[in-house]
């Protein structure tokens, strides 16, 4: 009776010195987690209700700031151009003081907000985060950001 005593020749070089291939075990993790990114982005993206009327000016509204801003402009940066989306938009309590003095004063736009988990407070809204246009329901809305405010939508004046 012969015995086979030959041993197969490694497949990698790792099992050549006992040790277990990494190369499949990259190649499972990276087909594992592609799956799971597939599966997952759907759960991720961001529900619109479908009766927010405001929903697509706020998906689309481009940050007041960005023409001082020229980096937003790069290839592969235009979702910096945006506020946000309309899920990160906070209806906001507002006030607006006009200045004494001055021929034209601008007003200064004040919003009841919480930033930094602390509580609600009155603070004022930067004039270059100040959009230009309205939003279809005439509602303020504030953009946030880090603690401060990326973006605010007057409110529409009443006729």
């Amino acid at each position: 009776m012969t015995t086979n005593t030959a041993r197969r020749p490694p497949l990698h070089a790792d099992e050549a010195h006992g040790r277990t291939p990494i190369r499949p075990l990259i190649s499972c993790g990276v087909a594992a987690v592609s799956a799971l990114l597939a599966f997952a982005a759907p759960a991720l993206a961001h529900e619109h209700p479908k009766d927010n009327l405001d929903a697509h000016f706020l998906d689309t509204l481009e940050r007041p700031d960005n023409a001082a801003n020229p980096a937003r402009n790069m290839a592969g940066t235009f979702n910096s151009r945006l506020c946000c989306t309309d899920q990160d938009a906070v209806k906001v309590d507002y006030e607006m003081v006009v200045p004494d003095g001055g021929k034209y004063p601008e007003p200064e736009w004040y919003v009841w907000i919480d930033l930094d988990g602390t509580g609600v407070k009155r603070v004022r809204v930067p004039p270059e985060k100040i959009v230009e246009d309205y939003a279809p329901t005439g509602q303020a809305y504030a953009f946030v950001l880090g603690h401060t405010i990326q973006c605010f939508v007057r409110p529409q004046p009443r006729t």
